[in-house]
Parts: C-alpha cells; sequence; structure tokens
C-alpha cells in the first residue's frame, strides 16, 4: 500500500511539475521601433537556449511581409475552418515558428463572443505546442488585446529613451489597467545601453507606483548596435551572425529573463 502511494505522490509531482507554455505580449510604445527585427532575434535567441518558440502577429501595423506570412491564412481561418493550423503555421530559417492571429482589417475590432472562445481555444492549444509564444502586439479600440488569454497573459512595454515613447508606454500601461484593472507589466528599454535603460525604468517605475499603485519589472536593454543591421541584411539572426555582438549579449540576457525553464529549474530546486 505504502508503495502504491508512493508511486501516485511521485505521479501526481510529475504532473504538476510539467511546465506551462509561457504567453508574452510585447507592445512597442514607438511606431519608429522595428518590432520584427527585435521579436526575431529575440525568439531566435530563446531557440538558442533550446526552447521551441512560436511568434504571433497580432499587430494593427502591416508587419505581415516583414514576417514572410503575408500570404498566409490567419488563426481565424483556423477557427472558421475555412484553413488548416499547417498552413498557418510558417517555420522561418531561425528556427522558430511564425503565425498570424487575425487579418490587418479585423484587430482594431472586438471579437464577438463565439469567435472569441473560438479564437480562444484555438490559441491555446497552439500554444500547447511550443513553450514560449512572443506575440507582436498592440491594442484594439476597447484598449485590450485581441484575446482573453493575451490579456490573462503576461505584457511587456518596449520603449526607447525618447520622451514621446516614455509618455506613450505609461499611457499604454494607463489604458490597459482602465479596462482589465491593476496588473503588473515588464519593462524593455531599446536603444539604450543597460545604465541608461535602468534610468529610464526606474522614472517610470516611480511614476506607475505613485499614481497608479502597480509595479513594473525590469526585463532588459537592447543597444544601438550595427550588428542587428548587418545581421538581418544577411537574413540571420544577430545571435547566429555575430554571437560576440554587444545586442547579442543583451538579447541572450532577455531570453533568459523570458524563458520559464530558468524559472521552474529555479522552483524544483527550492
Amino acid at each position: 500500500m505504502a508503495d502504491f502511494q508512493n508511486d501516485q505522490a511521485a505521479g501526481l509531482r510529475r504532473i504538476m511539475a510539467t511546465p506551462k507554455p509561457r504567453v508574452v505580449s510585447i507592445i512597442a510604445a514607438s511606431s519608429t521601433q522595428d518590432q520584427p527585427r527585435m521579436m526575431t532575434n529575440l525568439a531566435a535567441s530563446i531557440r538558442g537556449q533550446g526552447s521551441e518558440v512560436l511568434i504571433v502577429h497580432a499587430s494593427k501595423a502591416s508587419r505581415e511581409a516583414s514576417y514572410e506570412i503575408n500570404d498566409h491564412p490567419a488563426l481565424f481561418d483556423v477557427a472558421n475552418e475555412t484553413a488548416t493550423l499547417a498552413d498557418a503555421i510558417k517555420s522561418t530559417s531561425h528556427g522558430v515558428s511564425v503565425a498570424k492571429l487575425l487579418h490587418k482589417t479585423q484587430v482594431n475590432i472586438p471579437l464577438d463572443a463565439d469567435a472569441g472562445v473560438e479564437m480562444n481555444r484555438i490559441f491555446d492549444a497552439l500554444a500547447r505546442e511550443y513553450e514560449i509564444v512572443l506575440v507582436d502586439a498592440t491594442l484594439n479600440d476597447e484598449y485590450v488585446l485581441p484575446l482573453k488569454t493575451l490579456n490573462e497573459s503576461e505584457i511587456l512595454i518596449q520603449l526607447t529613451r525618447n520622451p514621446e515613447s516614455i509618455k506613450d508606454a505609461y499611457t499604454l500601461i494607463k489604458q490597459i489597467c482602465s479596462q482589465l484593472g491593476r496588473r503588473s507589466f515588464g519593462i524593455i528599454v531599446d536603444d539604450a545601453t543597460e545604465a541608461q535603460a535602468q534610468v529610464v525604468f526606474k522614472n517610470i517605475a516611480q511614476v506607475a507606483r505613485r499614481f497608479m499603485q502597480i509595479e513594473l519589472e525590469f526585463f532588459g536593454a537592447i543597444p544601438n548596435d550595427d550588428h542587428l543591421s548587418k545581421a538581418a541584411k544577411l537574413g540571420r539572426s544577430v545571435v547566429d551572425a555575430f554571437p560576440m555582438a554587444t545586442a547579442s549579449t543583451a538579447f541572450k540576457l532577455i531570453a533568459q529573463r523570458l524563458d520559464y525553464k530558468h524559472d521552474f529549474a529555479v522552483e524544483i530546486n527550492q
């Protein structure tokens, strides 16, 4: 009997220890940022650490061409049974997969209840096939992300040191909290050194804590590095083409912060 109970306990621990996929929506607080390049480099860095990654385009900005999925059906088509999941997923040379959530004319308009339920079902099923899902996202006209799953998952705000970008980032945080209630956000500072990014983060975190009583978390800085554009011209990620570049180190650090395996390993060892 004792052996049976021990076996049951061991089996339960294995089930409970199975990590869930991590869904992270990244919203850019500046229209000048090259979001697909950032997303691709981050995904390639996570993939280099051994995790399967999916990028989902869910932005009102027309970035399908940058992800080379402009001719691919959307997950919305899969939900409507006019395309298969295999048709909607593109494998890239970086070793990651890419899909688009909706067609660009649909991103601003909230989904009706039935479509929303089915889209969440399709998305959740797809997410279980990967360890990390990175969503290139923008808010719709109701100041939320297009799926319930996304609104309940992690949200990172990407900004620069530009005062307008910082202002836009704070506005995004206020808009989301006005609809979803108080929650935490991650922060990535683009075009900045680590020291410069920490100054930006400290300032916006203090304002968010003081006026909205919310906590922000620093996820990292992406430096201004010519190796990023050089790698893009080669059709490769910066971590693959120039592994010793400053930008490569930065993306690896952010990838480590995002990769659930690192958090999971810490929890298991505690």
